[in-house]
């Protein structure tokens, strides 16, 4: 089944469900970290926390603040502890992109280019000791999640917090307007995905309106994505002495100017999607999320 809900089962139970089958998703991949393709087992472990954690913060006032905060706590340090491998792969592949849109020869970064295939060489390598462990945290999380207070959840506690994080997504882009800062973008970019992922939660229920919001959420987020991917390899390249001058030099000027296209861009869809006041948004998340039940 799918990462969202379906019209005849009760939220608390389509909630368990999915949370059931990304952790078990999840574990799948974990089991592939010591193969040939481990990074890519390790994105696609990242990509199942993080949809479950999306899922807890959907639910974050029924589960309660310590469960809340435990669960979500242990699922962010198996990220992080999986990142190493991915963020340098990611920087790499900002690299190739910025590359052929300046039109440069492959032979172009070749220093900078190798340098980050040794860390990802290394990152990797290292994976292998941190599966056991992860793998202990999702099953013990699998575990617990049938206990979960959800005995009271219904759709108009499910639309209430989307219409919170649709509320900071909007306060979010007020703040990457008035001070566009890698930070401030970054910490919008989140909540972005948030509403993406929780939107694809609740679609199920009118595939055709809740869809156009989670198709747009997603294309937003992927803008803000790349937007902090450059952040990234940019904040990298300005604080290590390991890349050569040369290279960073011209590297630093392709960032900046995508970064400033992109940021345009942002905003520009941001004002679009968020144009809708927090309470109609919530009033029409649940009138047709209702619509579909009957």
């Amino acid at each position: 089944m799918s990462y969202q809900l379906e019209r005849e089962e009760t939220p608390a139970a389509g909630i368990r469900r999915i949370a059931r089958e990304q952790l078990a998703k999840a574990l799948v991949e974990i089991e592939k970290i010591s193969e040939a393709k481990a990074r890519a087992a390790v994105r696609e472990t990242r990509k199942r926390i993080k949809k479950v954690r999306a899922l807890l913060r959907l639910i974050c006032d029924e589960l309660g603040e310590q469960i809340f905060d435990e669960e979500n706590n242990r699922l962010r340090d198996v990220g992080r502890s999986l990142s190493a491998a991915r963020d340098a792969q990611v920087q790499l592949n900002v690299l190739e992109k910025l590359r052929q849109r300046a039109g440069q020869s492959k032979s172009a970064f070749r220093k900078t280019t190798a340098v980050l295939r040794r860390e990802i060489a290394a990152a990797t390598t290292d994976l292998s000791a941190k599966q056991a462990s992860a793998k202990d945290t999702l099953l013990q999380i699998g575990d617990r999640l049938e206990g979960w207070p959800l005995d009271h959840l219904n759709l108009e506690n499910l639309c209430g917090a989307q219409k919170r994080f649709y509320r900071r997504g909007r306060k979010g882009l007020r703040c990457a307007e008035s001070e566009p800062t890698p930070e401030n973008f970054h910490a919008w970019r989140k909540r972005v995905k948030d509403i993406w992922y929780q939107a694809r939660l609740l679609q199920g229920l009118n595939s055709v309106v809740l869809c156009e919001i989670a198709q747009a959420a997603k294309l937003l987020g992927q803008q803000l994505g790349e937007l902090h991917d450059l952040a990234f390899l940019r904040e990298k390249l300005a604080g290590a002495s390991t890349f050569p001058e040369s290279e960073t030099k011209v590297l630093l000027g392709l960032l900046c100017a995508r970064e400033s296209e992109l940021e345009e861009m942002a905003l520009d869809l941001g004002a679009r999607f968020f144009a809708e006041k927090p309470k109609a948004f919530k009033g029409r998340l649940l009138r047709y999320a209702r619509r579909g039940r009957q």
